[in-house]
């Protein structure tokens, strides 16, 4: 469209919306602003005052006077536009086509790094703007360039594409009532030294302080469980809509029973032993000098995961616990799940008198944001990521920031000729189908011949109440009827639904070497009898949680008695396996002596 016909287009939207529905967007996009970095900062904000239905900014303002902020409108004079403080409502009079303005006594305003609200008719994602046609806001810009600049915007304003012309100015962020676009640079060092900055204060917490705001986040997950559940379903709605297979819809839905179990993992993490602080390895040396080892945080531990909201709790309750600031980038799928969980935590923080900027989510979801994060090396001492092998591979190979990687779950269960086979099938019918959209689901079995024809016939009656497609080779499917055949690609595939490939062995030794071959390093187990076969699988396969008789489902921090975790690790340094307190903490020597010089 045409930017006249955009504001044609905008200004009959605005005239649908009723009274009522302008004050609940309109609070809703200034809730957004006034939780961003820029807000909390300003001494002054610049706000245009609104007409003819806009986004309404009297919250916004009101909330700029009860903090102690200055507050500055615009004055039209003849082409220029010039702000003025205002003090109050009794400050301002129609002027300019009856837009309410600061009358002629109040003092002109000089902040040149205030926080500018901008308005606009029309904008697209790439923050184009689309205004009235007379420029006064991109001339104001052009002569005062050190502003941070918010463009607030209903929903309906944004377009596909916005006409853009050479000398535009574009504002660094721009909200709405449902999502966020800005300037990546601007965005991410705003948060980043924010992050930097609570470092400090984050270490000097004394435990009790952690476990009191750990049990208060708690509680209000459960208080605000209302919230949660609607923030949540309308992800799931848009998920839907987008065709998400079930499996991945499973990881991002919450429940109440998923909340709860989000509020008790922040408890469990509350209870747990405080690692920060922690000495060991102290030595006195021959010259006597005493050494040893301090456990301390990581400091600002960077955050990419998926459509999993639970891990925003997660992360926020051990990064806390063990004084450690964090970023989160969630994905697209779970924006508007985060976001009501990083308000209720937040809030929870704030009631402790801690800040909210301990635990912070980026509230945009666009790639390139992504990877200036990946980047974020200044200010992110290591950056964890969750997911699907996609983004962790990307995030390894573009990371400049260390990364802890997580890996993804192609877990097996093996067998044995020894086997107890109702054993076998209930492990396996658990490892399965309690969950299939998690990364320590089983995707595949190993069965030894011996007693292939037995198990499969019973492991595929208790399949088929599940409905898993059994994707199995030539010898496997001869066991029964219905299965598919399977190819090379199935070996080392993470489904994420009810798929379960079967590979054939005829001994141990295979069994072991086609599990590392295609295994990604998570969890494997073996069923079994034999207690020497179990100890050669648990000393030759290469994985980060090797189980006897149990279901690779355990591969969990709540389950390990962690009381969350951040990811599970499938690399060999650092960290291994269910990632829980202490691997987001580092160690530092400290050295006691009294006077010794090196000779």
């Amino acid at each position: 469209m045409e930017k006249k016909e955009i504001r044609a287009h905008v200004i009959e939207r605005r005239k649908e919306l009723t009274a009522e529905e302008i004050r609940e967007k309109s609070k809703r996009i200034c809730e957004r602003i006034m939780e961003t970095d820029a807000f909390e900062r300003a001494g002054t904000v610049y706000v245009y005052m609104d007409c003819k239905g806009e986004v309404s900014t009297k919250q916004l303002t009101e909330k700029a006077w009860k903090m102690g902020k200055k507050v500055a409108a615009p004055r039209v004079q003849g082409n220029e536009m010039t702000f003025y403080y205002i003090r109050s409502y009794q400050d301002v009079a129609p002027g300019y086509f009856r837009i309410p303005e600061p009358v002629s006594s109040c003092e002109e305003a000089h902040d040149e790094d205030a926080l500018l609200i901008v308005p606009g008719v029309g904008f697209d994602a790439r923050r184009h703007r689309c205004g009235y046609g007379k420029g006064f806001y991109d001339r104001y810009l052009s002569a005062h360039t050190a502003h941070t600049t918010v463009a607030a915007a209903f929903e309906f304003q944004i377009m596909d594409e916005v006409p853009a012309d050479e000398y535009d100015i574009l504002p660094q962020y721009l909200v709405t009532e449902q999502r966020m676009f800005a300037d990546p640079d601007v965005l991410l060092t705003a948060i980043g030294q924010s992050a930097r900055a609570m470092e400090p204060v984050l270490r000097k917490l004394t435990t009790a302080q952690k476990n009191e705001a750990l049990l208060k986040a708690a509680e209000d997950l459960v208080a605000y469980r209302e919230d949660l559940l609607r923030a949540n379903a309308e992800d799931i709605a848009r998920a839907r809509q987008n065709h998400m297979p079930e499996g991945l819809v499973d990881r991002l839905m919450l429940n109440e029973s998923r909340i709860e179990g989000m509020a008790e993992g922040l408890r469990q993490i509350a209870r747990l032993d405080d690692p920060i602080g922690e000495i060991s390895e102290m030595k006195q040396r021959p010259n006597g000098l005493l050494i040893g080892r301090r456990r301390v945080p990581l400091g600002v531990i960077g955050i990419i995961y998926e459509s999993r909201p639970n891990v925003t709790a997660d992360a926020f309750g051990l990064c806390f616990k063990t004084g450690n600031a964090v970023i989160l980038k969630g994905g697209s799928d779970a924006i508007r799940s985060n976001t009501a969980i990083v308000q209720v935590l937040g809030r929870a923080l704030e009631s402790c008198g801690i800040s909210r900027r301990a635990l912070q989510l980026i509230p945009v979801t666009d790639r390139e944001t992504t990877a200036r994060f990946m980047c974020l090396k200044e200010y992110v001492d290591v950056l964890i990521p969750r997911g699907g092998a996609g983004l962790i591979r990307t995030v390894v190979e573009k990371s400049t920031i260390p990364v802890i990687e997580t890996g993804t779950g192609n877990c097996h269960i093996y067998v044995d000729e020894s086997a107890d086979l109702d054993m076998a099938v209930e492990t396996i019918n658990n490892a399965k189908t309690q969950r299939i959209g998690v990364c320590n689901a089983c995707e595949s079995i190993v069965v030894h011949e011996k007693i292939e024809k037995e198990l499969l016939s019973a492991l595929k009656k208790r399949l088929d109440e599940h409905h898993v497609e059994l994707r199995g080779d030539e010898q496997a499917l001869s066991c029964f009827e219905g299965g598919v055949p399977a190819t090379e690609e199935d070996w080392g595939k993470e489904y994420l639904d009810y798929i379960l490939s079967i590979k054939t062995v005829s001994s141990l030794d295979e069994a072991i070497t086609h599990i590392n071959r295609y295994n990604t390093g998570h969890s494997e187990a073996i069923i079994t009898r034999d207690y020497a076969n179990a100890m050669r699988f648990l000393d030759e396969i290469d994985a980060a949680a090797v189980y006897v008789n149990a279901s690779t489902r355990f591969t969990d921090g709540f389950e390990f008695g962690f009381g969350a975790e951040i990811g599970i690790s499938t690399q060999k340094l650092h960290a291994r396996g269910p990632m829980g307190l202490e691997a987001l903490t580092t160690t530092k020597y400290i050295i006691f002596g009294n006077g010794q010089v090196r000779p």
